[in-house]
This record gives structure tokens, sequence and C-alpha cells, in this order.
């Protein structure tokens, strides 16, 4: 990515850091920073896991690349592209095109897409393998009502048929596919015409797509591994945040938290900021283990609280990694090729 657009997404995204930071109070801050206290490190470092897990998938999803990009850079644009994703107002999405500027000068244009879109729906199916998994956990070993079994079964269910359709469409071909979806949707076709145009970029793209899942299954179940792995960790977050307020739960409480929780957070994608979607979600499910509501508005801002920290990191590494730190001159072909890191 240039160095011009860098600094602009930097700038841009510590104006957002701000006003979250204001909107969120500074009394507010310090009060849940007080509240926590020292368990407040722990909830922040589960996420420094959670990332080089997530880093680590990355690295399965680029695995038969020509071009070997270290980790530590695929680290780094993990951090970073979630931070982006958190301060995109609507969907969540802003920190794909930023992970393909900064592959693309690496690997291609076409291979970082391919790769991104890869690397993202392993992500969100990550997110339904571990809905299916905690929800047979909670039905086997939680004291849950009758009704909220059902609504559990339910899930599960439908939750079972995404996966079973989300494989099925990657082995044909997803790009292409929902191309010829759009096309057919009235005024939204009109936007993706210039896409139809690039027949051979798309085919090229779906190609890198299918491969994963039908000559590289490996790769593409280590990948998806490493990021359920992720999703579980993430739960330590909920253990520490309800220790720090004196109230002892089990791991399996804190995972069915997490899981339910990250449901309505999804199911609410277009709410700005997940703003109020994670309250909701978490009283929600606080109230099915018989909790006040009150302790779901406290879990709330306190993972907001971590978020900040990790937007914050996120924001600073794109802002180094605009600073050219290599030169290397190609004598072969006569030009000088700037590094980033």
């Amino acid at each position: 990515m240039n160095r011009k657009y860098k600094i602009i997404l930097f700038a841009a995204g510590i104006g957002i850091f701000i006003y979250l930071l204001l909107d969120y109070g500074l009394s507010n801050v310090l009060i849940n920073l007080h509240k926590t206290g020292w368990y407040f490190v722990p909830i922040v470092s589960v996420w420094f896991f959670v990332y080089l897990l997530n880093a680590v998938a990355f690295h399965f999803v680029l695995a038969d690349r020509n071009s070997k990009i270290p980790f530590l850079k695929l680290f780094s644009l993990t951090i970073s592209g979630f931070a982006i994703n958190y301060i995109t107002p609507v969907v969540g999405l802003g920190g794909e095109p930023y992970r393909i500027a900064e592959l693309k000068e690496q690997i291609g244009t076409s291979k970082a897409v391919s790769a991104t879109i890869l690397y993202t729906m392993v992500h969100f199916l990550s997110s339904f393998v571990f809905w299916i998994l905690i929800i047979f956990l909670a039905l086997t070993f939680l004291s849950i009502t009758y009704t909220t079994k059902i609504s559990l079964i339910v899930a599960l269910v439908v939750f079972a048929i995404i996966v079973y359709l989300f494989i099925s469409l990657h082995k044909t071909g997803l790009v292409g596919t929902l191309l010829n979806i759009i096309l057919k949707i009235p005024f939204i076709n009109k936007l993706a015409m210039p896409l139809a145009k690039k027949e051979n970029s798309i085919q090229k793209i779906d190609k890198q797509i299918t491969d994963l899942y039908l000559k590289r299954k490996s790769d593409f179940l280590f990948a998806l591994l490493f990021e359920v792995i992720a999703r579980i960790i993430s739960s330590f977050e909920y253990l520490f945040i309800l220790h720090a307020i004196g109230i002892e739960i089990t791991f399996l409480e804190a995972l069915y938290i997490n899981a339910v929780s990250a449901f309505v957070i999804n199911l609410f994608f277009f709410m700005p900021l997940e703003l109020g979607s994670r309250e909701g979600g978490l009283i929600l499910v606080l109230e099915t283990l018989k909790m006040t509501s009150s302790i779901g508005i406290y879990i709330g801002l306190a993972s907001r609280l971590r978020e900040l920290f990790w937007i914050l990191l996120g924001l600073v590494l794109i802002g180094l990694s605009g600073k050219k730190i290599n030169k290397k001159l190609i004598t072969e072909v006569g030009y000088e090729k700037n590094t980033v890191i």
C-alpha cells in the first residue's frame, strides 16, 4: 500500500479511535479500569494469543503462495486488519482491502484478493463450527431451561445446513457464483457491472479459492482448526472479566457466553460499531444462566476497553508500516523496489 494512503488511513483511524474514547467517556474508562483491576492485563493478553492463532490460520491459507511472507508481517496484518474492522462503522470488513493492498506487493493482486477472501471465509466458517461445538456442550452439560434447549437444537440444525452449503459453494467457485446472483438483483446489479467485464480475473481468483478446498484440504483443515481454537481461547476474556468482580463461572459457561453473544453481534452486523448488539447479546445469554442484566452491561464495557487497546495498537502498526525500512536493487530488471514491512 502506498505510504500516503497508510498515513491517511492511520489519521482516519486515530480520529475514530478518539471519537470512540470520548463517546465511551473518559470517566467510564477510569471507573471500569479500577473495577477490573489487575485482571485487565490477562483480559488484554488473551487477545495476543487469539490474534497469534488467527495469523497461523492465515499462514496456512497462504501456504502454497510463491512469495514467502514473514510471519511477523502476517501477525501485524492480522492485528491491524481486525483493528480497522472494529472501527468500520457498518458491516466491519474495512480491514480486508487493507490486507489486499499490503499482500499484493509480494504475491500479486489476484492472489492477494483470493487469499484475503479465503481467510475471511475460513474465519466466518469457524464461527459456525464454534457455535455447533458449544451447542453440543451446552445441551450436554449446562443446566438450561427447556425453551433454551429447543432454541439451541433449532440453531444447531440451521448452522449445520449453513456449513454444508458454505463448503459446497466454495467447491464450485465463490466469487463467480455471488456475482451471478448480484447481477440478477435490481439496482445493485448496476454496481456489479464493471466486475462482470473482468471475467478472466474472476475465474482466476475463483480457481485459487477452490484449490484450497479441493487440492489443499490439509491446509484448509488446519486453518479452520486454528480459527476455532482462537475462538475457544477468546472465551477466557469472559472468565477473567467476571472473576474481576467476584463472580465464579466455569470455562464451559464462559464458552457459552462467548458463543451466544458473538452470534447476536453477527446477527445484527449492520449495527454501527456494534452499538447495543453486544450488550443485548450478553444480557440475553446471562439471563439463560440466571445472572442479572447489569452484569452484562459491565462485561460489555470491559470488553470495549480491551478493544480500544488493540485498536490503538493496530493503528500504531499501520503507522509504523508506512516507514520504508529497506531498499533492494534488482539489477536483473533494472529497477528499485521499496520493501515495506
